[in-house]
């Protein structure tokens, strides 16, 4: 057991001691987590009931963890992982745990990732996105900056970087080649050229992950690698994952749900999930079924 664990577990004591799990619990005989999307966190509604009463996953968590794990411990052959989007510090995560469990064949950086480690990769992505870097990342930057500049070592041949971004040059978009860098100015998508070889590679994947937008997608001008991005997985042949938060949202206001193998419900919660960390939600689960003896996960019967 890791230090997240034993600290995750110890946790459900104090959650059980709270006034509304004492109350509850008195006058319940079983409880059903079904928030997925709250998973990541320890709160009394999540974890309190662990040591009270028998404890099972509802219908959409039990659908979560077996639509996950169906894309993370069997894939199908190429897996590809696209990472986009501001949380940095957790694609990063995420694309170090994929890598070296052999879980992905290859990964395609986007959005903040993609600038992070092409700035790692020698180029100079100018001083504002360096600056945005350092301060969206915060106090976890340098860890942020060793874990990523481990893994373009290890895993050259399976991280693919953009060969071209793009520039919000006073308001108008202008892609720009990384010869062609620095520039001063915020560089919020991926270029075309860039667009195409993912679009292309998707087409020919076993499974996708996707997490996070390729960029600042609520600008028009700018929302070009996550748009072609999202279509080309509606049209792929392999078995789609859309990871929760933004992503999510954008899937389902574009009416995309549906050619999509599976849409998370949870951003925090699938991307930690993805990430390989203990979620409280379901390291409570766990040990509720190890003391009361229950399945955690409920049959589904449409399976």
């Amino acid at each position: 057991m890791d230090e997240q664990e034993v600290s995750v577990t110890g946790d459900f004591t104090t959650m059980s001691k709270t006034k509304m799990v004492q109350a509850l619990s008195g006058i319940a005989d079983i409880f059903v987590n079904d928030a997925f999307a709250c998973a990541h966190r320890s709160t009394p509604s999540i974890t309190g009931f662990t040591h009270e009463i028998p404890c099972v996953a509802g219908e959409l968590m039990s659908q979560e963890i077996r639509k996950l794990d169906s894309a993370l411990e069997n894939p199908q052959r190429p897996c590809m992982v696209i990472l986009g989007g501001i949380k940095v510090d957790d694609s990063v995560t995420v694309a170090d745990n994929m890598l070296r469990k052999g879980i992905a064949d290859s990964v395609w950086v986007t959005g903040g990732v993609a600038n992070l480690m092409v700035e790692l990769s020698g180029v100079d992505i100018g001083e504002l996105n360096h600056n945005f870097l350092v301060n969206e990342l915060g106090n976890n930057y340098h860890s942020t900056v060793e874990i990523s500049k481990s893994l373009l070592n290890d895993f050259s041949q399976q991280i693919h970087l953009p060969v071209d971004l793009a520039a919000n040059i006073e308001d108008n978009r202008v892609d720009l080649f990384l010869a062609d860098l620095p520039v001063e100015a915020p560089l919020i998508d991926l270029g075309i050229q860039s667009t195409m070889a993912i679009s292309a590679a998707i087409k020919k994947a076993g499974t996708i992950i996707l997490n996070g937008p390729a960029g600042v997608f609520e600008l028009p001008d700018f929302s070009l690698g996550t748009i072609e991005i999202l279509n080309a997985c509606t049209e792929a042949e392999g078995y789609t994952v859309m990871g929760g938060g933004h992503t999510a949202t954008l899937v389902v206001k574009r009416g995309l749900a549906s050619k999509m193998g599976h849409v998370s419900t949870g951003g925090g919660a699938s991307l930690n999930y993805i990430a390989g960390r203990t979620l409280p939600g379901i390291a409570s689960l766990e040990a509720s079924a190890k003391q009361f003896a229950v399945e955690i996960i409920k049959p589904v019967d449409n399976e």
